[in-house]
């Protein structure tokens, strides 16, 4: 694989230099990256970013630096999304420790603002810059997707109640809308406003509030509340090349606090399929990993359509998807996929099959009341269980689940679909948050 690459760098004594990729701060599936990347290339290097004023529900996920050093990687400090300092830094331990660097890949949200900058002044793959903003900000996604004359919700930034109702009748919306962060992630500050009184809650704590990428946000973005059954299609691009990896459905309760989600195949969806590819291209990703989330309508047929875009990630997908999509096609490895784009390798000749081989769900365990945490029960003692996580224990002061972040935990499943039906039943009738 990556070993097979040509143009490493060398020292004047002609030794060759090692290849070396580098991880832009750790978070989605960075265990299973960076074993994948001991296993195609010599070194990694990792950048994490400490001074990013993330909530401390997002600040779990994060490895220490500790615990990057201990699996053998070599840990580069970036502050303040310093794209200069942290270049020179890389380039400088090239230089003394004779690597080759060959790909920067992005492992969360905030990454992704900044790989593509360094990639390029490293003269790697990257992704188109005059497009950078359009991968994080929800807004500027939204306009450059709808200038490919691609579906999306209406939108607009408000700053105030006044300027949320004259953008409102200017947009022709009623209740609900949708209020969030512009440059939010994993479903945190997205607020269904059903009112008025919804609105003004949302507006404060959206507008001059630190958001969840540590930054204070002045407006807050205004979106159409589409209808129809959510979805998201995960995405792996080679120099330009994008294809469908796996697919899944969601499920929400009435609220819109998300239940399951499903993996299906991506062939039964063609329309939503080739929606998606065109949302990836519409933002420029060239290379890497896309996961793209929308909302479709089923018609008469059973057929979804008429597909809109709720927002496209340029990095793999949160909640292991890409480990259980590992699972379920057994010619697809995400990982290793996601090291050789970024490297600027193209797609292996072999036929990669998106087919699901077996039913993947990954269950959503919600925090019903607020409180402190006396007692837990979950029984995860059934025969299609992948995995679980608990993200609170006994003593812990809980809010209600308002996002995917704030869940008590989640449980995945792997087997016949009638199986993990039964056990999906027998999960969640065992699982209870017992409160003082």
């Amino acid at each position: 694989l990556l070993h097979g690459a040509s143009g490493f760098a060398t020292h004047s004594d002609s030794m060759p230099a090692m290849p070396a990729v580098v991880i832009v701060d750790p978070v989605t599936d960075w265990r299973h990256v960076l074993e994948t990347c001991n296993s195609l290339v010599g070194r990694v290097i990792v950048v994490q970013m400490p001074d990013v004023d993330l909530p401390d529900k997002f600040q779990s996920f994060q490895p220490t630096s500790e615990a990057l050093i201990e699996q053998g990687v070599h840990v580069v400090q970036m502050y303040q999304r310093d794209v200069f300092s942290t270049t020179r830094q890389l380039q400088l331990i090239a230089k003394d420790e004779n690597l080759d660097l060959k790909g920067v890949i992005p492992l969360s949200e905030v990454a992704v603002e900044v790989v593509d900058l360094i990639a390029s002044t490293l003269d790697l793959p990257h992704n188109r810059l005059d497009l950078t903003t359009a991968r994080r900000d929800k807004g500027l996604m939204k306009d450059a997707v709808s200038a490919h004359g691609l579906r999306v919700a209406k939108h607009a930034r408000v700053d105030s109640m006044k300027s949320t109702e004259d953008t409102m009748l200017k947009l022709s919306l009623h209740y609900p809308i949708v209020l969030k962060t512009p440059s939010g992630m994993s479903t945190s500050d997205v607020y269904i406003c059903m009112d008025e009184q919804d609105a003004t809650a949302a507006l404060e704590a959206i507008v001059q509030s630190l958001g969840p990428d540590g930054r204070i946000e002045s407006h807050a973005l205004l979106e159409e509340y589409l209808v129809g059954t959510e979805f998201a299609v995960n995405l792996m691009a080679f120099e330009g090349s994008v294809r469908v990896t796996d697919m899944w459905v969601y499920k929400k309760t009435a609220s819109a606090r998300y239940q399951s989600a499903d993996i299906c195949n991506p062939d039964d969806f063609p329309e939503l399929v080739a929606y998606a590819l065109r949302v990836a291209r519409a933002v420029g990703i060239r290379i890497g990993a896309a996961h793209v989330e929308l909302k479709a309508i089923k018609d008469g047929d059973g057929r979804y359509v008429d597909p809109a875009l709720i927002e496209v990630g340029a990095r793999l997908s949160g909640g292991r998807k890409s480990e259980m999509a590992k699972a379920a096609v057994s010619s697809w490895n995400p990982f290793a996929a996601l090291i050789n784009s970024h490297c600027g390798l193209p797609w292996p000749n072999e036929s990669v099959s998106r087919t699901p081989e077996c039913f993947v769900r990954h269950i959503f365990l919600p925090i019903e009341r607020a409180g402190r945490i006396s007692g837990i029960s979950l029984d995860t003692d059934v025969a299609t269980l992948h995995s679980s996580a608990m993200m609170v224990k006994i003593g812990d002061k809980v809010a209600v689940t308002t996002d995917i972040i704030s869940c008590a935990g989640f449980v995945w499943l792997v087997g016949d679909k009638d199986a993990v039906d039964k056990d999906t039943e027998n999960i969640l009738d065992s699982f209870e948050l017992i409160f003082d």
